[in-house]
């Protein structure tokens, strides 16, 4: 009882010790000047560029549950997902957005929920691989940017290597033969013999094993989606006059959405507001206000697409997969 009152109160001064921070550094006559300048076409594009992402992710766990046999329809994947947007806000981090699909997956799939539940997991390994993976390629090309503080350095620094182990693990794990991945299954299955749910998943690692072309494709459009996430930053930031490329912002926004996932906060307020500040505040001689202005806009288009989500949870109603296979043979190989 005591950790669900303590828990919040923990979030909430770190909000208010984030807008205590921010007081000091901006001129709020100044950001509100800069928010009524705000060009609105640039605006209007950022909101697209909030949705799309969310369709992508329906077609993405399309792809996924189809290898297991089990067809729903993109459409409602994705509903599904922008309810997850709504609930991310209410409960920060993995658990609000994650914990929702894994929720209505496992009602959508009768029978076989452990491995439908499966791939709402892989599709955030691979979700975090393509992070990575685009910072892998643009911190090396932003490096001067990236290289004028001691801090942001070191941040670069920490996500190559991180982002190098990470990579490499999952490069080795995917170009590992069906019959490797037997044996590291099989081992897996053999630490933990009386769990069910290590078989289900046993034969879930089985199909993906069979199915590297739909995880390929998977991964390329997890990696569009990210691009545009930055491309939505970008827009953001034109429509209030920081006019910054869109490869400096492919450079550290993947910074931003993993540490975005970090359940310390609302709706990431205190840790993007940090991030923003630390990664362009050198570079923008006296853009503060630019820099606050455009940190409450995306908090605006996180709390517009938690509402949209809010909005669809009313009326959203799950029904079971149109086709559901049985669970294939493979569980009972382990």
């Amino acid at each position: 009882m005591k950790q669900k009152v303590i828990y919040p109160l923990l979030k909430l001064a770190v909000v208010s010790a984030a807008l205590f921070w921010l007081s000091r550094r901006v001129d709020f006559a100044g950001v509100w000047r800069v928010l009524s300048e705000a060009k609105t076409g640039w605006l209007a594009l950022a909101a697209l560029l909030v949705l799309v992402p969310v369709l992508i992710a329906g077609f993405r766990w399309k792809i996924l549950l189809g290898t297991l046999g089990i067809r729903l329809p993109a459409g409602r994947l994705a509903l599904i997902c922008q309810i997850g947007q709504f609930f991310g806000v209410l409960v920060p981090g993995l658990a609000g957005d994650d914990g929702t699909r894994l929720l209505y997956v496992s009602r959508l799939a009768p029978g076989r929920a452990s491995q439908a539940c499966s791939t709402v997991l892989l599709d955030r390994l691979i979700g975090f691989c393509c992070l990575f993976a685009l910072s892998l390629v643009c911190i090396p090309l932003n490096w001067n940017l990236l290289s004028t503080q001691s801090s942001t350095r070191a941040v670069a620094i920490g996500f190559l290597v991180a982002g190098s182990a990470v990579i490499g693990s999952c490069a080795l794990l995917f170009c590992l033969s069906r019959s490797q991945l037997e044996t590291l299954v099989q081992l897996v299955r053999c630490r933990f013999p009386a769990s069910r749910i290590a078989g289900e998943w046993a034969a879930a690692a089985d199909i993906f094993a069979r199915n590297k072309a739909a995880l390929s494709v998977v991964a390329v459009a997890a990696l569009c989606a990210q691009i545009l996430i930055c491309a939505m930053y970008w827009t953001v930031g034109m429509a209030v006059g920081i006019e910054v490329s869109l490869l400096v912002w492919t450079s550290f926004v993947p910074v931003i959405a993993l540490a975005g996932v970090l359940p310390i906060t609302f709706a990431g307020i205190g840790v993007r507001d940090y991030l923003l500040f630390l990664f362009l505040g050198s570079s923008l001689h006296g853009g503060g206000d630019r820099l606050a202005a455009l940190s409450l806009l995306l908090l605006g288009y996180t709390l517009f697409s938690a509402l949209l989500g809010g909005v669809v949870y009313l009326f959203h109603r799950a029904k079971p997969a149109s086709q559901v296979l049985p669970s294939p043979s493979p569980v009972t190989q382990y």
